[in-house]
């Protein structure tokens, strides 16, 4: 397959990764309310810190996905030189998976929580940089 855009491989990426937060879901709802399998140390708890991580997680398994879908369908149509849409594609790339990863890594060890400002400002570098090449269409 070839990538005919830059926007291309956040769309394909952001459907497959997409897959992950149903597998997640599947995989909480196996063990949340005394599910068939046991409860992962520390989470049997449905308020407990890494409980919520993990669920935190699968919502960003779709969100980010979307976003990044999204991000895929208009980042070739602005105002940007190609090298910043590549940079904004691989930031928004690098946000999807890394935050729920890390989530989930948290979950289990919760010093990951603090590598999390590397996807998060990865996303918020791509949403920058999409904000400024659609304004920047608007020829101000």
């Amino acid at each position: 397959m070839t990538v005919s855009s830059v926007g291309e491989l956040n769309i394909v990426l952001g459907w497959a990764w997409m897959v992950l937060g149903i597998l997640s879901g599947a995989l909480i709802g196996m063990w949340a309310f005394d599910g068939p399998l046991p409860c992962p140390p520390r989470h049997e708890d449905y308020a407990s810190l890494p409980r919520r991580l993990v669920r935190l997680a699968h919502i960003a398994f779709f969100a980010l996905p979307a976003i990044c879908i999204l991000y895929g369908m208009h980042i070739d149509h602005t105002g940007l030189m190609l090298p910043l849409k590549k940079l904004g594609s691989i930031s928004m790339i690098i946000c999807m998976v890394g935050v729920p990863v890390l989530l989930v890594a948290a979950s289990f060890k919760i010093q990951f929580k603090y590598l999390e400002v590397i996807p998060v400002s990865a996303g918020i570098l791509a949403l920058i940089l999409m904000a400024w090449g659609k304004i920047y269409l608007l020829n101000f």
